[in-house]
């Protein structure tokens, strides 16, 4: 099914995102069939790509917004409910915190030695080598 290539078409679509961005954590919609949510997840999509067309044309080239959509910290995911709807999620991108580590404050960084660099490519070449 061709979807409409007017930004205008998908108000429904910018509304969801628009809740899912204020949010904390994101929104969910419920569908009655994984089609209706594949369907609408499609549609949020094309949405965004025409966002960022719009913004290439309303900011200028080195803006942030240039080419870019407010929306693409989202992540479009659908889910099953036990009740048999299927869900779009709009989940934020969120790093748990203290999960990432800066090298410079790590003082012990592992290192792998050279036999076992040459033991994991006798590996990834299919070529078992036993010990």
């Amino acid at each position: 099914m061709a979807l409409s290539n007017s930004i205008l078409a998908y108000n429904d679509c910018k509304e969801f995102l628009e809740r899912a961005v204020d949010d904390e954590k994101g929104a969910r919609i419920p569908f009655r069939t994984e089609k209706e949510a594949e369907y609408w997840r499609m549609r949020c999509n094309q949405f965004r790509s025409l966002d960022r067309q719009q913004n290439r044309m309303v900011f200028e080239l080195g803006h942030k917004m240039h080419g870019h959509s407010e929306y693409d910290g989202l992540t479009m995911i659908i889910r099953h409910s036990q009740d048999g709807y299927a869900w779009v999620y709009a989940e934020k991108r969120i790093l748990e915190p203290g999960l990432i580590e800066n090298l410079s404050e790590i003082e012990d960084i592992p290192r792998l030695s050279a036999d076992e660099v040459q033991m994991l490519e006798d590996h990834s070449n299919g070529n078992e080598t036993s010990t």
